[in-house]
């Protein structure tokens, strides 16, 4: 009897403990890698999230840039962080998958626990202000006066522009010669200074440069018009076929708690949610929200994609 009644009071404790652990958590800082470097889209993403996270989580989230390698150094360390709930990060693509395809990845996509897909940022070509360069016409007029003397600025093989500058030389006849850069503020800067002929990148990277009239934007790589700048005309109304975007979104390492897997996903659904976050992702952000199922699925599609694309075009 006294067994029994020991028995039972040992299996309450334990029960006890593991309640009072799991309402525990959060009890400190949560960590956001980005994979890539400050002031460029991702980062942007991820800084307003967790502003507006504040207000729906009981610990702040703190960033940690980690750039370089397209992105694969980030992805790395969010694949190998502690599976404590502590430790979330950014991802992106066709970068992820990309290296995966290339078999330079030390991870694979079930080592992530997929959170939100936030943005499907929209490929642009653009200019600076000072370029001679006004049309998509007027660029294939220069190669032809000067074959093989045209460049642009990519994130580097395997990402979304450097597919773009393929699709671009392949449509147009042109042989725009790729300079990578090391991050996305690096390519906005190469393009600013004129160091290139023009820029292969997503339209939050150069947004806010376009309204200051630094920069101008000569077609969209998108199926139709873009809402935000409906001025500009899509390569497919100019006679082209080019097509580029790429996608943000959040993981956390596979195998983190459950309590704090779904403490995180309740906070990102009362973000998405909060009317002052989706005001301010409106003017900063091509939101497009995937929820942890839909990410996992698109993420699986498009590995799919790149595998293809590697074999048939190796990077």
């Amino acid at each position: 009897m006294k067994k029994a009644i020991l028995a039972i009071l040992v299996l309450c404790l334990a029960l006890g403990a593991g309640a009072a652990l799991a309402a525990e958590y959060p009890t400190k800082a949560v960590t956001i890698i980005v994979a890539s470097n400050a002031g460029g889209g991702t980062d942007t993403m991820a800084r307003l999230f967790a502003k507006f996270a504040e207000k729906h989580f009981p610990q702040p989230f703190v960033i940690n840039n980690i750039d370089g390698a397209g992105g694969q150094r980030g992805f790395d360390a969010l694949a190998r962080a502690r599976k404590d709930g502590y430790t979330i990060g950014t991802l992106y693509t066709p970068h992820l998958t990309a290296h995966m395809s290339a078999k330079r990845a030390r991870y694979t996509l079930g080592d992530f626990a997929m959170l939100f897909n936030f943005v499907t940022d929209p490929g642009v070509l653009v200019v600076p202000s000072s370029s001679p360069f006004n049309s998509i016409q007027d660029i294939i007029d220069a190669e032809k006066a000067a074959p093989g003397t045209l460049t642009g600025s990519t994130s580097g093989p395997g990402s979304d522009d450097a597919f773009a500058l393929a699709q671009f030389n392949e449509a147009t006849g042109c042989t725009v010669k790729s300079v990578p850069s090391t991050g996305s503020s690096n390519a906005k800067a190469t393009v600013m200074g004129g160091h290139v002929s023009m820029g292969f990148m997503n339209l939050s990277q150069i947004e806010s440069n376009l309204k200051a009239g630094e920069v101008r934007v000569l077609a969209m790589m998108t199926a139709k018009r873009h809402p935000n700048v409906p001025e500009i005309p899509t390569f497919g109304e100019l006679g082209y076929k080019v097509i580029s975007d790429s996608s943000r979104g959040f993981a956390a390492p596979a195998g983190i708690p459950e309590d704090a897997l779904k403490m995180l996903v309740e906070t990102f659904e009362k973000v998405l949610a909060d009317e002052e976050f989706q005001a301010a992702a409106k003017e900063q952000l091509q939101m497009n929200v995937m929820t942890p199922g839909e990410y996992k699925a698109y993420l699986e599609d498009l590995l799919v994609v790149t595998d293809k694309a590697y074999e048939k075009d190796p990077w």
